[in-house]
């Protein structure tokens, strides 16, 4: 193989040679960084030598071998004059004891010089020696005295050494610079553009002009490296062909190759650089225990050999090489030492405990404060793990006369697991629990562990921390809207209306067991979640807290705002590694696409909630995310699918919350979807049952009245429906339209068509308003059914297809069908007819182009009113109406009612004018009186 960027270096030498040849002496000191190819240069003298007639003597140096009187001198002993090898190899006596070998080393030395002398008067002599900083003392010593001797001699001495070499030649290489027959020749490191030449001699020059760049980046032309980088890189072309650089075992293997050949010296810095990281700084690095002094020569030295790039490693495969060949004990010293100067040098936490982290241990009395506070610091950027590694290392180290100290080291340990892995936390609780009794936690620390406690399902030890919050509470003395106040009443009132067993079992400061949507007027409710939501990155902060506040918002009808603070929590924890709070969130929000009916997106996120955490890790919650799975599956159609999760297993400690009562109303539809309605209503009988003993019955959260209503239907036994509609009306927080709209649905079915028809359009323009797809459609679906009873066909046939169109928008299509009369049951509508369910908040740009009197026209031709209805209630002649619905006909580009967008169907501010509410009011006061009198 050709020498690449080397022609002209051996030109010069080969003359010099040439020189030595014609009787004048030469002394040359090929100089370079280590692994840089002054070997394979030298050996290439070898031929132009042998060619001029000279005697070629080799040797090559070792760093073991530097004990060995003599060593470089017997290598020459076996060169090809067989005379001077006699000499020579009586130089060196090797069973002389050390005393007489120093005592006889001048006449030793004079004796080789000599004999080296002698033959060159016969042949002219080049001596090639490899490594010369490793020569041994009595050979180095000998060399100098033949060096002072060539100026008239027909020889050549050529050395090589290293860069880095170190001091001990410090004063061999200055009289070698004042001889008149020095040369001294320094090799660079290759360019890139000699880079491309070696790997087009070793591949190919299309793959050498591809991969040059990327390898002279790796490698600063080191040629060893880069031939390691091509082996690896034939290698890779089995997996990927089309690979530029490949760095594998060939590559490692020439980096450790290297250092272990370059010195300790070497070795130590490097490793040295590898632990400190971005802080390797040469000054920081000469103050390391046991690395050397000249550490910024040591760089610089790596920095040609092509390791480093101004002090730091050209890749990361070459620091993990490095890393991963550190002995375990000097991995722990150096680690140590690092965390000892960084926190002498005042640096951050963070790196100081990366390295105490790294060590697996600290003895110094300010390890644990350095700890806790980078584990606050990495908790700030989201970097759990690390936060969790420096607490759990503080928590060994932490003395053990601080009961309280080492309490808020667990404390807060358990605060970060459970982000990730709650399943983790349950190790934590028997020693917080102790804590809390021996008074070591403070209030918010107690706070978490009745937070984790009820997590797991410890319901007796979370009465007892809930009975000592209460107690701490009654006895602080502070004002009534004071942080710490506010804080327990949010935690109280989450206990219960999710865990309201254990709420139930302890006596309540307030002396009101019932949640804050039973008791507290809605702008109380809707101020009280939004001040959670704004305060969740408190120290006590939890994703339970967080999301019970954004299922009562949705619960008190702000949907839209429960969607705009879940979009602000989901970008704070962007991609990071709180698996609990995404799994916790996927979950409410999967709930609140159930209050839309927007199912497509509840089965969504009900997967991606069940998928973040482990299923031993939700534990009884799990009961959630099930259910929100189940429900939209199984009012998709899709029995199967809510079949297999049904039989999901679900802890036996989740009956004691509130999720138990959601799953059974999931699992009530699924029965009612898949035709089993006396399963369905004994699921929904219990979870009404469930909801009245512990004060959670509100329809906005569990309608279980209208899910009954529903199974006695299916059942044929619709003389209670009345009453339980009318009893959900009464309930607090049934003023929010989706309740109200599915409520009046519910009720119209006990009045006869004619009073149904108010009910069900006030249901439409409520459902409407709540963006509930769902029930709109279903309310819908009634409407068209009480139409075809009035005998009104078209309107019949117009509002049914209207109730497909937004049922199949949000994949309720079957369950709406199952609604309608089988004269009426519509063909699914084609691909790319259905609307988005998000469409009830986002109309087409067209309808922008109505005026008001022509909107209030065309919603109620979408509502199946004839044109006569039509003028009647908005108090103008029929022609009036003809002329309004032509101009909308003309500007939506639809020929005819059943095509117009459900975008039309009214809201509250488009209620038409009539005496529809009076007429509702009528209705339902003829229901009281029919059902009082039953």
């Amino acid at each position: 193989m050709r020498l690449v960027e080397r022609d002209q270096v051996l030109g010069q030498l080969t003359q010099l040679i040439a020189a030595a040849v014609d009787g004048r002496g030469q002394v040359i000191h090929v100089s370079g960084p280590g692994a840089g190819g002054k070997t394979v240069l030298v050996r290439a003298l070898d031929e132009p030598a042998r060619a001029a007639g000279a005697l070629v003597f080799a040797a090559t140096c070792s760093r073991d071998e530097r004990g060995l009187p003599g060593g470089v001198l017997s290598q020459f002993a076996t060169g090809p004059a067989d005379e001077a090898a006699a000499r020579l190899s009586a130089v060196p006596d090797s069973d002389a004891d050390a005393p007489d070998q120093a005592r006889r080393s001048p006449h030793l030395v004079r004796e080789a010089g000599e004999a080296l002398l002698d033959l060159a008067r016969a042949r002219p002599v080049v001596l090639v020696v490899d490594d010369v900083e490793h020569a041994d003392p009595l050979s180095l010593q000998t060399l100098l005295y033949l060096m002072r001797r060539v100026g008239g001699a027909r020889i050549a001495v050529v050395l090589t050494e290293s860069d880095y070499s170190g001091r001990g030649n410090a004063l061999v290489l200055a009289e070698l610079t004042r001889m008149p027959w020095y040369t001294g020749v320094r090799l660079a490191p290759l360019s890139q553009r000699g880079v491309a030449q070696l790997v087009a001699d070793l591949l190919d020059p299309a793959t050498a002009n591809r991969c040059a760049p990327s390898y002279h980046a790796v490698t600063g032309g080191n040629p060893l490296l880069v031939k390691a980088l091509v082996q690896d890189h034939r290698a890779a072309l089995h997996d990927d062909p089309d690979t530029d650089v490949a760095i594998g075992e060939a590559f490692r293997q020439a980096v450790l190759a290297c250092l272990h050949r370059w010195g300790p010296d070497l070795l130590h810095v490097v490793r040295a650089i590898a632990v400190l990281g971005e802080n390797a700084a040469p000054e920081l690095l000469g103050r390391l225990r046991g690395i050397p002094a000249a550490a910024a020569e040591a760089v610089t030295a790596l920095d040609h050999a092509g390791l480093l790039d101004d002090g730091r490693f050209r890749h990361p495969a070459v620091r993990a090489a490095v890393l991963g060949d550190l002995p375990a004990y000097e991995h722990t010293r150096l680690h140590r030492a690092a965390a000892d100067l960084l926190f002498a040098e005042g640096l951050p936490s963070t790196d100081i405990a990366a390295h105490l982290v790294a060590a697996g241990s600290a003895d110094a009395p300010w390890a644990v404060a350095v700890l806790r506070d980078a584990a606050d610091s990495a908790l700030a950027e989201h970097r759990l793990d690390r936060a969790a590694e420096c607490l759990k290392l503080a928590r060994t180290v932490a003395p053990g006369d601080d009961p309280t100290a080492t309490a808020s080291l667990v404390a807060a340990l358990a605060a970060v697991q459970w982000r990730t892995a709650p399943s983790v936390v349950a190790r934590h609780l028997p020693p917080l629990r102790r804590a809390a009794r021996e008074g070591h936690l403070t209030v918010r620390d107690t706070r978490a562990l009745l937070r984790y406690q009820l997590w797991h399902g410890h319901t007796a030890d979370a009465e007892e921390t809930l009975r000592a919050l209460e107690d701490a509470t009654e006895v602080a003395v502070r004002p009534a809207g004071a942080p710490a106040v506010t804080e327990h009443r949010v935690l109280r009132d989450w206990v219960r209306a999710v865990h309201p067993t254990v709420a139930v079992a302890v006596h309540s400061g307030s002396g009101d067991r019932r949640t804050a949507l039973a008791r507290d007027h809605p702008e109380e409710v809707l101020a009280s979640a939004e001040w959670v939501l704004r305060n969740r990155w408190m120290p006590d902060s939890a994703p339970e807290l967080a999301v019970h506040a954004l299922l009562t918002l949705g619960a008190c009808g702000a949907v839209a705002r429960a969607r705009q603070w879940y979009d602000a929590l989901r970008e704070e924890i962007g991609s990071g590694q709180a698996s609990a709070w995404k799994a916790v969130l996927a979950d409410v929000r999967a709930h609140l696409a159930l209050m839309e009916g927007d199912l497509v997106t509840a089965e969504r996120l009900a997967r991606l909630a069940l998928t973040a955490l482990a299923p031993h890790d939700w534990g009884p919650a799990i009961a959630s995310p099930l259910a929100a799975l189940v429900l939209s599956t199984a009012w998709q159609g899709k029995h199967d699918d809510a079949r297999a999760h049904l039989r999901r297993s679900v802890p036996i400690a989740a009956r004691d919350t509130a999720h138990w009562a959601v799953y059974l109303r999931a699992r009530g539809h699924a029965h009612l979807a898949a035709g089993r309605p006396d399963a369905a209503f004994a699921d929904f009988d219990e979870c009404g049952a469930l909801a009245v003993h512990w004060d959670l019955d509100l329809p906005a959260l569990l309608p279980w009245r209208t899910d009954l209503a529903q199974a006695l239907i299916r059942l044929q036994r619709p003389e209670r429906v009345g009453e339980l509609a009318l009893a959900q009306l009464d309930r607090p927080g049934a003023h929010v339209p989706r309740v109200r709209g599915t409520s009046l649905r519910l009720l119209s079915t006990a009045a006869e068509a004619k009073p149904r028809l108010p009910m069900l359009r006030e249901a439409v323009t409520l459902l409407q308003d709540a963006g509930d797809q769902v029930e709109l459609s279903l309310a819908l679906a009634a409407l068209s059914t009480t139409h075809d009873e009035l005998g009104e066909a078209g309107a019949a046939e117009i509002v049914a297809k209207r109730a497909i169109r937004v049922a199949e928008a949000c994949g309720a299509g079957a369950l709406c069908r199952r609604h309608l009369l089988p004269q009426l049951d519509l063909a699914p509508a084609a691909e790319g007819d259905a609307e988005p369910a998000a469409g009830v908040d986002e109309e087409p740009d067209d309808l922008a182009t109505l005026s008001s009197a022509e909107r209030r026209v065309a919603a109620l031709a979408a509502l199946g009113h004839t044109n006569r209805e039509i003028g009647r209630k908005l108090y103008i002649t029929v022609s009036t109406v003809e002329q309004h619905l032509t101009r909308v006909y003309r500007k939506l580009k639809v020929r005819r009612r059943a095509d117009l967008p459900t975008g039309l169907l009214p809201g509250s501010a488009d209620l038409w004018a009539g005496p529809l509410p009076v007429q509702t009011t009528a209705a339902l006061s003829s229901i009281r009186s029919t059902s009082v009198h039953r």
